[in-house]
């Protein structure tokens, strides 16, 4: 019984971001939540979503910092995929993407979740970093959700996508793992270019995706889901451009993953190297990140991340005293100047 509250809390938590309560009659919402119990965290539903919102100015302002610092709060319990602390920050997330006016790009277009489910995971100690393996019951599967907006390009079927995983590892032993450099720094980067294109007021000639991964800590679920059942076709896609990690380690001193060269990883070098920065394609050895699902799908794709990225990282100390605001201003400047080659 305990099992099945605690589940119906977390799927409640995330109800609050996959159903379309706008659509429902506010009575029957909250009628909802009173059967299904009160989540740990209390849980506010969103605003209906338009499918064009005024630019709000006080989330333009915003910094990649405040979005680390907020991604990392006690409430967001480390993400984990699945948690009511996931469901929290694809709250903020989604709040964002609204407030900065960007096009709802998810399952049915008029919102800016994509919703997939993944299967059971068993959490264990790898070298000494918390990692996530395969259970082995598949038959009870969790729901999650990615989350896209898009600002719309002249060529609207040609897509520049600019991503990062917004989960990570949760509450294990008692410990919460706050995930500050894996993965809250790619995500503050991510908007922190968004909100310099719009505060520049340009129009790319195309289309700007941004994208927030659930579950890559689970071994990219929801990236893979979205390459499987992407709302719009898969050619469009140009290059993506994936965050991972990027906030520590020396100054201007980055790595890159991807299968070989690709326009994807010709503009992040180019960057860097503009920046007066290195950003060298390195060995996986073993490691990977959400650029995997597309490259899979043959659409070039690299991940951007510090070369130190493995310092403290899956542990209780990956907090926001990790991060270098140094580090994450330039790899935001590398971002965005290869976004600008590639859509403007």
């Amino acid at each position: 019984m305990q099992t099945r509250r605690v589940f119906l809390k977390t799927l409640l938590g995330l109800g609050a971001i996959i159903l379309p309560w706008s659509l429902l009659p506010t009575r029957f919402g909250e009628s909802m939540k009173e059967w299904l119990g009160h989540p740990p965290v209390e849980l506010l539903l969103p605003p209906p979503i338009k499918t064009t919102n005024p630019i709000n100015v006080q989330s333009l302002n915003r910094t990649a910092i405040d979005d680390i610092l907020t991604l990392t709060a006690p409430e967001m319990q480390g993400r984990k995929a699945g948690s009511v602390g996931e469901a929290k920050a694809a709250e903020y997330l989604a709040s964002q993407l609204s407030m900065l006016g960007l096009k709802p790009m998810g399952d049915t277009g008029t919102e800016f979740t994509h919703a997939f489910t993944f299967p059971p995971v068993i959490e264990g100690r790898v070298n000494g970093r918390l990692t996530f393996r395969p259970g082995e019951n598949t038959d009870l599967r969790t729901p999650s959700v990615n989350l896209l907006g898009g600002l719309m390009g002249e060529k609207l079927q040609e897509i520049i996508l600019l991503s990062a995983h917004y989960d990570h590892l949760g509450i294990f032993e008692g410990k919460v793992y706050p995930g500050a450099n894996d993965n809250a720094s790619g995500v503050g980067c991510v908007l922190d270019v968004m909100r310099r294109i719009l505060r520049e007021g340009k129009s790319p000639k195309r289309t700007i995706v941004i994208a927030f991964w659930s579950a890559e800590e689970m071994g990219f679920v929801g990236s893979e889901a979205f390459v499987r059942s992407s709302p719009f076709p898969l050619q469009q896609i140009k290059a993506v451009l994936n965050a991972d990690t990027v906030g520590n380690g020396m100054i201007g001193n980055f790595a890159l993953w991807a299968d070989g060269e690709n326009t994807a990883l010709k503009a992040i070098s180019q960057a860097a190297a503009e920046c007066g920065a290195s950003a060298l394609l390195v060995s996986k050895a073993g490691h990977n990140s959400d650029s995997v699902s597309f490259a899979a799908a043959n659409i070039p794709a690299i991940t951007f991340m510090s070369h130190d990225w493995l310092t403290k990282n899956h542990t209780p100390d990956d907090t926001i005293a990790l991060i270098k605001p140094e580090q994450i201003t330039l790899a935001a400047e590398i971002l965005y100047r290869a976004v600008h080659t590639l859509a403007f």
